[in-house]
């Protein structure tokens, strides 16, 4: 079963015009596509997201365990590593709409994955892929996919920044659309103990336990852990855990006057030099480099 690394991977089995404004971004129609190779729809890997919007679907999509069969008039959403199958009607695998695909390495400053998750629920596992829109949402979903499309293909200076901008009031304009959505779907065993572990990791209020010790409140062994983690994210439990902690590293340098050492002590670090090195080797700068950012 394939996974696409890249972007520019699936573009290619998409056998869509790979021209692109940044390599963490893309969007394209669906009838752009053309002759498009089997793995593009037999099931597959990203590790990237996609948000698909639907005017008409001529195809079956299956995204996780759900499988789908009217799409008309709505968004559908493909978290990285998460699977994805298309079976055309007719031969047609498109119809009318729109594919944006896009990396959390897109945003300035980078995020993480799970930190896109966290802040934007439809793209968790547990989360209902697809959304039909009424009227109103319908019109204002497109305008904005239209917006996106218009500008990936301007050639100004201004482009990469304004479609940045777009994507996230996109992203913002759904969880408005279907933040009152309690559509749930099923899960399978290490994904369940994927989203336990990330459960626990959020609950921490101040210091952090190891991965051992998850392992050990999850009543499972940590080697049994990883493995379930790693099926899930293609991430070790280690780098899931080091991720949560960077993000609540930033927000505590952005939201708060604690001094550097006094957020390391408070996270766990037995020496502000441990917490310095632990935050650089994550995001490539160190905490007070981070902080003074704009």
């Amino acid at each position: 079963m394939k996974t696409y690394q890249q972007i520019t991977d699936l573009l290619k089995d998409l056998n869509v015009e790979s021209r692109s404004i940044d390599s963490n971004f893309h969007i394209f129609k669906f009838h752009e596509t053309n002759n498009i190779a089997e793995e593009a729809l037999h099931p597959h890997f990203k590790t990237f997201f996609t948000i698909d919007f639907y005017a008409d679907n001529q195809s079956e999509r299956q995204i996780g365990a759900t499988k789908i069969d009217d799409l008309t008039n709505a968004i559908a959403f493909n978290s990285p590593l998460q699977l994805f199958s298309v079976q055309p009607f007719d031969g047609k695998p498109g119809g009318d709409g729109y594919s944006l695909l896009f990396s959390s390495a897109f945003f300035q400053p980078k995020k993480h994955q799970y930190e896109i998750q966290h802040e934007f629920p439809f793209f968790k596992l547990n989360s209902s892929p697809s959304y039909k829109l009424i009227p109103i949402d319908l019109s204002l979903i497109k305008n904005l996919f239209d917006t996106i499309y218009e500008e990936f293909h301007k050639s100004d200076t201004h482009r990469v920044a304004l479609v940045r901008s777009y994507l996230m009031v996109l992203l913002l304009q759904i969880k408005r659309v279907v933040g009152n959505a309690s559509d749930m779907v099923p899960l399978k065993r290490y994904q369940e103990i994927t989203a336990d572990f990330e459960a626990l990791i959020l609950q921490e209020t101040s210091k952090y336990k190891t991965v051992a010790a998850y392992a050990e409140a999850l009543n499972i062994t940590p080697i049994y852990l990883s493995e379930c983690v790693k099926k899930t994210t293609g991430l070790t439990s280690k780098k899931v855990l080091s991720n949560y902690m960077t993000l609540r590293a930033k927000a505590l340098l952005q939201q708060t006057t604690k001094s550097v050492a006094e957020i390391g002590y408070a996270m766990g670090f037995e020496e502000p030099t441990n917490f310095i090195k632990f935050f650089k080797n994550n995001e490539g700068i160190t905490p007070a480099v981070f902080r003074k950012l704009p």
